[in-house]
């Protein structure tokens, strides 16, 4: 059997942690050249005579720069250094968070505009089904854009762990074990309980072993 396929690993905790400290640097920098701006404008203005013009002239600079220094200041942190700050937190999360497991049939993609945690994601619809309710319900796990999709299609049955809702790792245990039938015109869900190689109950038994067990114990 294949080994589970890591979504992250070192080289990307690495990247986001040099990413991080770039952008606090260039902040730190900037914020030092404008302090040495004020404070050269400030002895500058000290040093006049009393109700010197010139003092007009140094008070409408560091006005001037400090607008500038704002609008680019908010801008910068609150979206290009805290969404990184976020990916960095997220993936060193990776390691200690919660994790869960779960074997599911993969559905389809579902591109929206989301973004979980401030990162761009793409759903995973998986199908699951409820012994309780004797129907299919849906399962969606939240996919890193920035990453390659990996290569699903319609009916594989898929191990996968998610951490904060996050694919982080995953593997195929077996390729379109189960097939769904379309009942609108959009094809965008499935007949509940009607799928090839069903069951008693209308649950799938694909042919892999895990799989074999896994309808067993639901039906």
């Amino acid at each position: 059997m294949k080994k589970m396929v890591s979504v992250y690993n070192d080289a990307d905790y690495l990247a986001i942690y040099k990413q991080k400290r770039k952008l606090w640097a260039i902040f730190c920098v900037i914020t030092a050249l404008y302090l040495i701006y004020c404070v050269a404008w400030l002895i500058f203005h000290i040093s006049l005579p009393y109700k010197d013009p010139m003092q007009k002239l140094a008070q409408w600079m560091v006005f001037l720069a400090t607008g500038l220094y704002v609008i680019f200041i908010f801008p910068y942190l609150a979206i290009k250094y805290s969404r990184v700050r976020r990916y960095y937190k997220l993936i060193g999360n990776l390691s200690s968070g919660l994790k869960n497991e779960e074997k599911n049939y993969y559905y389809c993609w579902e591109e929206k505009s989301l973004q979980k945690d401030n990162i761009d994601v793409i759903g995973c619809v998986f199908e699951t089904w409820n012994k309780k309710k004797c129907e299919w319900m849906d399962r969606e796990a939240y996919f890193d854009l920035e990453k390659p999709l990996p290569d699903f299609d319609s009916g594989d049955y898929v191990q996968y762990i998610t951490q904060s809702n996050f694919i982080v790792q995953y593997r195929i245990l077996q390729k379109q074990a189960l097939e769904f039938e379309e009942v609108d015109e959009d094809g965008a869900s499935i007949d509940e309980g009607k799928a090839e190689n069903e069951g008693e109950t209308g649950q799938p038994a694909p042919e892999s072993e895990s799989v074999e067990e896994r309808a067993t114990d639901e039906e």
